[in-house]
């Protein structure tokens, strides 16, 4: 099956890197599915640094010689969707594109980066995959579309990420 890119006004696109990789790849030209990132947590949950509570003295004595704090790990989800420029294209077609996307992520840690929020991550890996079947299938205005959720989990919430010379790099 050729890969049937959808022409999507104001897209910008989102790249994943596994290790190993050359040079980071963005999903809609590779795979013909589309990322919609449900934000990311500005505020990020630190770890409480070491610290005691002395019964004789008001608040608590926190030991902080190191100034950057480390932070918890965590989940955000993601919606993908992809399409098929006519209403004959079947069910299975669009499957087939995100079992492709999904192989290519599920196994082991991975970079992405995305163009619109202009957010990257390294360490990260897929905690669940929504299946398709279960998922919005719809067909409108002649096309027909699967939408569907995915999680992950940040390992490395710390490290600000990039996209350089279509590289996925820290910056």
């Amino acid at each position: 099956m050729a890969i049937y890119i959808p022409d999507i006004r104001g897209y910008a696109p989102f790249y994943i890197q596994r290790a190993g990789d050359a040079s980071a790849i963005d999903v809609l030209s590779t795979y013909g599915v589309i990322v919609k990132d449900s934000g990311y947590p500005m505020q990020r949950k630190v770890k409480t640094p070491y610290r005691n509570n002395w019964n004789d003295r008001d608040g608590d004595d926190e030991w902080n010689t190191i100034l950057s704090y480390e932070a918890f790990t965590y989940t955000f989800e993601c919606a993908v969707f992809t399409r098929n420029q006519d209403s004959t294209a079947s069910r299975q077609e669009l499957k087939n594109a995100v079992r492709a996307f999904q192989n290519a992520i599920k196994n082991g840690e991975f970079k992405f980066w995305s163009a619109w929020s202009r957010f990257g991550f390294q360490k990260v890996r897929v905690e669940e995959f929504q299946d398709p079947g279960s998922s919005g299938f719809s067909e409108m205005d002649g096309h027909c579309r699967l939408i569907f959720n995915f999680t992950v989990k940040v390992n490395d919430p710390t490290t600000d990420m990039t996209f350089s010379s279509g590289k996925i790099v820290e910056g």
